[in-house]
């Protein structure tokens, strides 16, 4: 444990409870909300409705084309339209590709977020930002983007698809898994994040197990909390450069992308953090040196995908990932060379256990 460290606390609020989103009007009053901008996700539309409907008459635009990776396009026509409206506050529902959009708005805007997130990404937990053009997706850092309120309802996430459930999850648990090492890690950051992979991995194989199991799913939510808040606290690494360069450059689905991964880029660098492999080991209830092979086998009983080749992409992709992917990566435990990233993506391509 270092003696020395800085940790910032951020402002922000969590609410964790069956029926919160009930108290929407509460928090919408906190922040002095009176033109609400809501976005959905198109399956989302008629829940959030009914969800907004005691406060309507705030509500000045339902947008509902969301798509993953925030296209540059995308976040313009959404940005004209907020000001088209005088929105004063950026209400999301859904995924992460929801928070995504209204990040962007908030970046350029400076309107606070209420999230309501309905998948396991986390994202509504950090101040990383992404928008994607000519096949990159360019990220940074502002704490303009941190939504203000997060209402965590289990009840939102019962009719979740599995293939969802489980890839979103295994975003979580990439978060938490990559913030032990990032830079910008300490105790206080580690702490959270081993909180966060005790309470995904205890509690994901009920909910894919049992869909519909209400306590199984808050703790789901909670640890994907747990596993923004890792994220936004320290920083991405080199599992997440991977993933954004595989989803930015060869559209493949984020989320499904961290399942695959996250097994072999574990093993890249394990040598490298004996300390951080010994707690990843015991939160996982492992044998040490056997974390990366524990991810691979939670992500098969969890039945998320666990190759390249399965999501798509063609091995002839590979050395071009490879590539784009090296130039991303700042820092990293274990020296990064494109031929080595290659090895990693081939290892992921194949798809065997680590």
């Amino acid at each position: 444990m270092s003696s020395s460290f800085v940790y910032t606390q951020r402002e922000r609020k969590l609410v964790f409870g069956v029926g919160t989103r009930h108290d929407l009007v509460q928090y919408l009053n906190e922040l002095e909300s009176q033109k609400v901008f809501v976005i959905s996700d198109p399956n989302g539309a008629s829940v959030v409705t009914d969800i907004v409907a005691p406060c309507a008459a705030r509500i000045v635009h339902i947008w509902t084309d969301v798509r993953q990776h925030v296209p540059e396009d995308l976040a313009a026509s959404a940005r004209e339209e907020v000001t088209r409206v005088g929105a004063d506050t950026l209400l999301t529902f859904g995924g992460g590709s929801s928070t995504g959009l209204a990040k962007a708005i908030a970046l350029s805007h400076e309107l606070p977020i209420i999230a309501i997130p309905t998948t396991y990404a986390g994202s509504e937990q950090t101040t990383i930002y992404g928008v994607t053009g000519n096949r990159h997706k360019q990220t940074g850092s502002s704490p303009k983007v941190l939504p203000r309120v997060s209402i965590y309802d289990a009840e939102l996430t019962l009719e979740l698809p599995k293939n969802v459930t489980g890839a979103s999850a295994f975003n979580a648990l990439a978060h938490c898994v990559n913030g032990l090492s990032a830079k910008g890690a300490n105790p206080v950051t580690s702490a959270i994040a081993l909180e966060g992979v005790r309470a995904i991995v205890e509690s994901l194989p009920s909910v894919m197990a049992h869909p519909r199991d209400v306590s199984a799913r808050e703790r789901l939510q909670y640890g994907a909390a747990l596993a923004g808040i890792t994220l936004g606290d320290t920083s991405t690494g080199l599992h997440h450069k991977i993933c954004h360069v595989l989803g930015g450059a060869f559209n493949l689905t984020h989320a499904d992308t961290h399942s695959v991964i996250l097994p072999h880029s574990t093993a890249f660098n394990a040598d490298a953090l004996p300390r951080e492999m010994a707690q990843l080991s015991e939160a996982l209830g492992c044998s040490r040196g056997d974390e990366a092979g524990a991810l691979w086998d939670l992500a098969k009983r969890s039945g998320v995908p666990t190759s390249l080749k399965q999501l798509g992409l063609e091995s002839s992709n590979l050395k071009e990932a490879a590539e784009r992917a090296v130039n991303e990566i700042s820092s990293n435990p274990r020296s990064v060379t494109a031929e080595l990233l290659e090895a990693l993506l081939q290892s992921a391509f194949a798809g065997g256990r680590p």
